[in-house]
């Protein structure tokens, strides 16, 4: 029988908030509790008046033809004429047509041609997010992962000492054969020679193995008797960790998303699938075993270590740790596991944990469902030995989804969230109106304003707590700022803003990606070779947050032990170039503005970005110049102009509305490096044309639990990928050609009332492989004209007979990839043959043909 006392939801959410705060600065709870309560209900108007972006330029009828060197980008690039009047209307245009693999290819191409270089943000959030990528992976290899499974080992070595130390309570036999399946499987999956103390749990932990090799949603009971719900597609190793150069990251992968996942329930979910006192009790005594393992192992210096380093790179656990554990059972005198035993005793140590500001999870990260009640879902108090990291990009996505959005008593079903949601979030007031469409559908500006107002409590101590939120910072100051009447023309228009959200994007979806396996998942020429002129993007904050975090960075990594010294040294001489660069290019941009011409120093600094070294000149394979010092490891060699195309998966929703299971999950990815075309006046008021490498944003979800690596993401899907809709406003594409009009943001023009009208688009779609054998690949994007609207997926044999329902929800506008695994309904194998996908979007159709080979 369950004698737990129920928590409120609001007890938990302020506990929540509290959690959130650990700052100098004193976030007052009365303040925010008062405007909740005054800003319940919100519509969309309301919020777009509380955070004004105002009203940006458009047609500004650019003087590009009187530019200086205009005539030779023209002519070098031959400019078609939608490129050139894109530049009319904006300033500026960014073309697919010119793309390259890196943004040392196109700084080389650009200096071959002897053309004016465009310095934008874009070229320095890459190097940083390649750099970071590397630094990490040095990181993992150098230190974590020995010391991840030397702590595992010291742990499990001691399972024989705990077994005697219980041997006279044979209730406690259950959880110590418990403890040893939480520590072999990792084991098992770094050494698949480790064996468990109790032979008799070799069959569960294969069955165990083989679920996290299944790679799919399953429903089991874990440390317990009674199901839950597992979603063990998140232990495909993603990003670096699917590398064939280091197949040893694989195995670790899996072994941290076992310890950063599996929790260890201290308080049970709130949920529909109610979980039995019982069932929490024995798992409560096996995380109290755990910590009573360490301690036999002395393994708290080595955990330390593993736990300062991890909470640099991305922040601290979302969950309770061992420390925590340790200190709770003190304050109750609890000093073994057996203890708890006592029914009247956990029930105490419940109650004692629910006060604590660490107790509850603040990302809903694991598959629940709502049990439609008044109280929201809230996630468990769970241990973890290792768990996955609190990061705030994640708190807003979690925070803009069903259960969450409550709209005049009632709960909104909103299943999938916007990544243009972060932006606002982290203080981009003009994505808000880009928005619109789903604030008026899904009636959530109450949570957007409220997300706002606690990132924005947040002071200097959250942004230099780690890395990852230095990266995020420097992010957040590439937003608009109110005042813009002082920038350059160019820098004043929707597109351009536009393509800033394209930037923050880009390097954000980089950042998620970089941390897959530790941030927290919620559930986008001539021979003389010169750059004659050059012009640095003038945000100088943007500069100055980069240099941050390159001096906190070496002041950390001062601090850590690295195997190998010489690593140590390479990383603090990096983040040492990285912050003289950054002051460089914040002297330069601050003279941009101030029109304040350059000195001899920073001429010389502009026409040095990257450029073969040697005699040669022009023909070397090593390069040499600024931007190359920019990348970790820096050797001169290649690593500047490898390709980088990558994918994150972000975000999950387990069902649909109604509560059938769909599996989606939202990705975000970058493909190919566009040039961006401009003109900007120089410091004296020549009116000079600029080209530049900037990133590509992408945004797609994918069905049924399946997450996409990087590899899959550059063979099959990049090129069925489309851009955001809201990308089409300063983007030509392949051939040169305007994309159809996007949503744009807010301008003073007047005729804009009749533009509010989204024009009608047909449905994109495409299958690759095709032909195909066992499976393909359905892509398919929802323009904003059809959003919201019912979505229907069909497979037909050539006779005309249905043969399989793919997928039958209604969706939101934006691209979808859908696999059809050559079943039929009855999941029995098709026959080969011609078989036909009809995709029905609202009233529109779509009709594609494709031959299964067997």
């Amino acid at each position: 029988m369950n004698n737990s006392k129920p928590i409120l939801f609001l007890h938990v959410f302020l506990l929540l908030v509290i959690a959130n705060f650990g700052q100098s600065t004193p976030f007052n709870l009365n303040n925010y509790k008062d405007f909740l309560q005054q800003n319940q209900n919100m519509d969309t108007s309301e919020l777009l008046q509380m955070f004004p972006a105002g009203t940006f330029e458009k047609n500004i009828n650019s003087n590009w033809n009187s530019a200086l060197y205009s005539d030779s980008v023209e002519i070098k690039l031959n400019l078609t004429i939608d490129e050139l009047q894109k530049i009319n209307e904006n300033g500026f245009v960014v073309t697919e047509r010119i793309s390259k693999n890196s943004f040392g290819e196109q700084f080389l191409d650009i200096y071959h041609h002897d053309l004016p270089v465009f310095i934008s943000t874009d070229a320095i959030l890459h190097a940083l997010h390649m750099s970071y990528d590397n630094i990490l992976l040095e990181t993992e290899l150098g230190t974590l992962l020995n010391k991840v499974e030397t702590i595992l080992n010291s742990m499990h070595a001691q399972m024989p000492i705990l077994a005697a130390r219980y041997s006279g309570s044979p209730e406690m036999a259950q959880m110590l054969k418990d403890v040893d399946v939480y520590l072999s499987v990792p084991l098992k999956l770094l050494d698949e020679n480790h064996s468990p103390y109790y032979i008799q749990n070799e069959s569960y932990i294969n069955t165990l193995l083989n679920y996290i090799n299944s790679e799919q949603m399953i429903e089991i009971p874990f440390l317990s008797s009674s199901n839950r719900k597992i979603d063990f597609s998140q232990f495909k190793p993603r990003g670096h960790y699917d590398s064939y150069d280091f197949p040893m990251l694989k195995p670790y992968f899996k072994a941290m998303i076992w310890l950063g996942r599996m929790e260890i329930y201290l308080i049970a979910p709130t949920s529909f699938n109610q979980v039995p006192f019982e069932d929490i009790q024995r798992q409560i005594v096996v995380a109290v075993l755990m910590n009573e393992l360490i301690e036999l192992a002395n393994a708290e210096d080595q955990y330390e270590q593993i736990e300062e380093i991890l909470t640099f790179y991305v922040g601290e656990q979302d969950n309770v740790k061992p420390e925590n554990l340790d200190g709770l059972l003190n304050d109750l005198s609890i000093t073994y596991a057996d203890e708890l035993l006592d029914e009247n005793t956990c029930t105490t140590f419940q109650d004692s944990l629910a006060e604590k500001s660490f107790a509850f999870q603040r990302i809903l990260s694991q598959v629940l469902v709502s049990p439609m009640t008044p109280d929201s879902i809230v996630a468990a108090s769970a241990y973890l030995l290792f768990g996955q990291r609190f990061v705030i990009d994640s708190y807003v996505t979690g925070s803009v989804v069903f259960d969450r959005i409550k709209y005049l008593g009632q709960k909104i079903k909103r299943m999938l969230p916007s990544s243009l949601d972060i932006l606002f979030a982290l203080g981009n007031d003009a994505s808000a109106q880009l928005l619109q469409n789903e604030l008026d559908e899904y009636h959530y500006s109450t949570n957007l304003a409220a997300l706002r107002y606690l990132v924005d409590s947040y002071d200097d101590q959250f942004w230099n707590s780690s890395i990852y939120n230095l990266w995020l910072n420097s992010i957040r100051e590439l937003n608009p700022p109110n005042d813009r009447s002082n920038l350059p023309t160019f820098m004043q228009t929707a597109a351009w803003w536009q393509q800033k959200m394209n930037t923050q994007l880009s390097s954000w979806i980089q950042l998620r990606h970089d941390n897959l396996l530790y941030a927290k998942q919620s559930y986008s020429g001539g021979v003389i070779c010169s750059y004659p002129y050059g012009y640095v993007e003038p945000i100088p904050e943007f500069y100055a947050a980069i240099k941050t975090l390159a001096e906190e960075c070496k002041i950390r990594f001062n601090d850590f032990d690295f195997s190998e010294p010489h690593l140590k040294v390479g990383i603090i001489n990096y983040f040492e170039k990285l912050s003289a660069i950054s002051d460089t290019l914040h002297s330069i941009a601050q003279k941009e503005l101030l029109n304040v011409p350059f000195g001899n120093a920073e001429i010389s600094f502009l026409k040095r970005i990257i450029f073969e070294a040697g005699s040669g000149g022009c023909g070397s394979s090593a390069y040499d110049g600024w931007y190359p010092k920019l990348f970790y490891p820096n050797s001169g060699e290649d690593n500047v102009i490898d390709k980088d195309f990558m994918t994150a998966d972000y975000h999950t929703a387990p069902t649909d509305e109604f509560g059938s299971p769909v599996g989606w999950i939202k990705h975000g990815g970058t493909g190919k490096i566009n040039l961006a075309i401009f003109s900007a006046e120089l410091p004296g008021g020549q009116n000079t044309a600029f080209v530049g490498p900037v990133n590509s944003f992408h945004e797609y979800t994918s069905t049924n639990f399946y997450r996409i690596n990087d590899q899959e993401w550059e063979a099959q899907y990049l090129s069925m990928s489309t851009r955001p809709e809201w990308a089409n406003i300063f983007l030509v594409d392949s051939n040169g050609i305007a994309y159809n009009d996007g949503p744009s943001l807010l301008t003073g023009i007047k005729d804009d009332q009749t533009e509010t009208e989204l024009p009608v688009t047909h449905i994109v779609a495409q299958n690759y492989p095709n032909p195909f054998n066992a499976t393909t690949l359905i892509n398919f994007k929802i323009p904003l004209s059809l959003t919201n609207s019912l979505t229907e997926i069909t497979i037909y044999d050539i006779n005309g007979e249905k043969v399989k329902t793919l997928l039958n929800e209604t969706l939101p506008s934006g691209n979808y990839l859908t696999r059809w695994d050559g079943t039929n309904n009855h999941n029995s194998s098709a026959a080969s043959g011609v078989y036909f996908y009809h995709i029905s979007v609202g009233a529109q159709k779509f009709v594609g043909k494709m031959s299964l080979l067997k």
